[in-house]
């Protein structure tokens, strides 16, 4: 029998190269270690927030604009959820709403006499597509921007009578940061400014009246975040 140098050569330099890469660092935790679990897609947020108004009105009588008078919506305090679903790892569609509360229409310029014209108990929803950026550690700032509606659940007179206001569809811009304390928990806090206007109706004394009330507001919200 005869030996055959170059073929034990080429076995030998394939069994030293098999050894060397599986001796590599990472190798047998690449090999033997379970696969890192997939981070979670759906996520729900709770907590206070504040409903600031930017708001403005302009009021009609059959005669016409009465010049110079207007209104201002009174801020709010409010329960905030949101619920959403990451469609990527980055991009996720988030719906938000609230419990509904209840801001007061007030005269201003030359319609201040008219004091409190009503009351009008509403729920912005919104649903915002958001870019999170996770390259950060815990600490995972997004932004986002989609629609919002503003719901009328109900209105009260005031100096205004038989008020009826409309809801109305709008446009909002997001911007946030989550802190991740663990796989599942985080805390947040999220600022939406929404552009909404409503038109409302009523009578003062026997003249009917029509308003375009700007609302805008900016919404702050925080509180805790869990996916699952």
């Amino acid at each position: 029998m005869t030996f055959d140098t170059t073929s034990a050569l080429r076995a030998l330099l394939a069994a030293t190269a098999l050894v060397a890469v599986a001796s590599a660092p990472g190798f047998a935790a690449d090999v033997g270690a379970p696969a890192k679990p997939a981070d979670p897609k759906w996520f729900i947020k709770i907590g206070p927030g504040g409903v600031l108004f930017n708001s403005s009105a302009k009021l009609y009588t059959p005669l016409g604009q009465v010049p110079g008078a207007s209104a201002r919506a009174s801020n709010n305090l409010a329960a905030l959820f949101a619920a959403g679903y990451f469609v990527t790892d980055n991009i996720a569609l988030e719906l938000g709403a609230g419990v509904p509360p209840t801001t007061a229409l007030g005269g201003r310029g030359t319609a201040a006499a008219l004091g409190t014209l009503g009351k009008v108990t509403y729920g912005p929803a919104t649903l915002t597509a958001t870019y999170h950026f996770k390259d950060f550690g815990a600490i995972q700032p997004y932004i986002g921007l989609g629609g919002a509606y503003a719901i009328i659940f109900d209105s009260k007179d005031g100096s205004v009578t038989n008020l009826s206001v409309k809801g109305a569809p709008g446009a909002g811009l997001q911007a946030g940061v989550d802190y991740a304390i663990d796989r599942n928990w985080a805390a947040f806090v999220d600022v939406k400014q929404l552009f909404l206007s409503v038109d409302a109706s009523g009578n003062i004394g026997p003249t009917p009246v029509t308003a375009k009330v700007r609302l805008d507001p900016t919404v702050v919200f925080g509180g805790i975040a869990y996916r699952f």
